[in-house]
């Protein structure tokens, strides 16, 4: 079906540009650019390339021009064509939406759009493109050809395909701080203990879980996940974790907007006692401005349990957050999110209830054909409401995470990523101040 696609948009744009002498001035900017003796070379080899089957070889060639062609439709047209039928298509969406919207009235580029929605399996963006492109007279090969996309679209609007993807990680590094304690030797005239001075050590920790989304239709789904790890520190073994989470969520996309309702739990061990148990709700709604924007509100609550020799750190947590992402490339997204909150003390006279406001950027971008690089920074602020040792809190976490990725590493599905992660915590009370490097190399298997 592929093929028959490629071959019908190229017949759809040259009906276009030909049956078009007059008409709006994206029109007439995409024919003129298109025609440019600057851009006539590029253009028709890209073309003749595309015709022969060699679309990957055309992907590269266009894909050194990207920085000085972006923004010409014709252009925008061609490279997403080529990262289409190379099996690029988020990257095919991206150049095919800037040409679509560019160029309005450039038929070719809506109907290669439609497409790459189609592949995507983002089949409620997709079906109103076909169903548009239908009310302008297409040929008759051409309205056939629709028709079968729109028909293929209703069939597996009642049968979507479910995917099931387990993993396997290993992560091995080393920590400056494995029990996140201060440097100092004594508080308040008192020795502190080993357990609760800063304690260095090398660490593995080992993963296995799964992501499971099941599809109702192309606006509608369930997703299922679950994850179980564990920390060893040679060094700092009253330290070692265990953690068993999960997550159950009903997700929905129609059109511009976005959203998810979920449940979420986990349960935590530290040097083999059950220590933390969490379990909550969520909700998020977004929507899509134009081809690069999105903007989300979430809400989480929950109730946050410890073990009964520290229960008075029980609350009661409920956050909020407002973001807004930029996608500036096919890979490339910078996120910003605001952050809210408070803690509430389900122990009375526990001084830990508190409110929290912070904010946090993270970067995601590509490095080459199979590699990213992931950068995020936050802060986050809690004043808490009750003293501590006859004093207010206030405590400020600042953290930043580095990691690069490489993909399809020796096979398929295995990724290593080395990582870099600090955490400066600075309070009014110096026994809850400390700062943390942890290097580390992830090895993740998701066959």
């Amino acid at each position: 079906m592929r093929t028959a696609a490629t071959l019908a948009c190229r017949a759809f744009l040259l009906m276009t540009l030909a049956l078009t002498p007059v008409g709006p001035a994206e029109a007439q900017e995409t024919i003129r650019l298109a025609n440019s003796s600057n851009a006539r070379d590029l253009y028709l080899q890209a073309e003749n390339l595309l015709a022969g089957g060699h679309a990957r070889n055309a992907y590269e060639m266009l894909r050194s021009y990207e920085p000085d062609l972006e923004g010409n439709p014709y252009f925008d047209y061609l490279l997403g064509v080529a990262a289409l039928d190379s099996g690029r298509v988020a990257e095919a969406i991206l150049s095919l939406q800037r040409a679509a919207e560019k160029a309005p009235d450039f038929s070719g580029a809506r109907m290669e759009l439609a497409r790459a929605h189609f592949e995507a399996r983002e089949y409620a963006a997709a079906r109103p493109m076909f169903i548009d492109l239908l009310g302008e007279n297409p040929p008759p090969d051409i309205r056939e050809l629709i028709n079968t996309y729109i028909s293929t679209i209703d069939s597996r609007l009642t049968s979507p395909p479910n995917r099931f993807s387990p993993y396997g990680e290993l992560l091995a590094g080393h920590d400056s701080n494995a029990n996140g304690s201060t440097d100092d030797q004594q508080f308040m005239g008192f020795a502190l203990s080993p357990e609760n001075q800063a304690t260095d050590s090398a660490f593995i920790e080992a993963a296995a879980g799964f992501d499971w989304n099941l599809p109702r239709s192309a606006i509608f789904g369930w997703y299922l996940g679950a994850r179980a790890s564990y920390r060893d520190n040679p060094d700092a073994e009253f330290v070692d974790a265990g953690v068993v989470s999960g997550l159950a969520s009903a997700n929905w996309r129609g059109g511009a907007f976005f959203g998810k309702v979920g449940v979420n739990a986990y349960g935590a061990t530290r040097d083999g006692e059950s220590n933390e148990s969490y379990g909550g709700a969520e909700a998020l709604f977004g929507r899509n401005i134009g081809a690069r924007w999105d903007v989300s509100a979430s809400l989480r609550s929950g109730a946050l349990r410890y073990d009964e020799s520290i229960e008075v750190l029980d609350v009661n947590r409920t956050l909020y957050s407002l973001g807004m992402s930029y996608r500036f490339a096919s890979r490339g997204r910078i996120s910003f999110e605001f952050i809210g909150g408070d803690d509430s003390a389900q122990q009375a006279g526990s001084p830990y209830s508190n409110s929290k406001t912070g904010g946090r950027i993270a970067l995601r971008s590509a490095i080459g054909e199979s590699s990213h690089l992931l950068a995020t920074a936050g802060s986050l602020a809690s004043d808490y409401d009750g003293l501590f040792f006859g004093t207010n809190r206030e405590d400020r976490q600042d953290s930043l995470l580095v990691q690069l990725e490489f993909h399809d590493v020796w096979i398929a599905g295995l990724t290593l990523a080395p990582r870099l992660r600090y955490i400066d915590n600075d309070s009014d009370i110096t026994l809850y101040t400390y700062d943390r490097t942890e290097f580390g190399l992830l090895i993740r298997w998701a066959p």
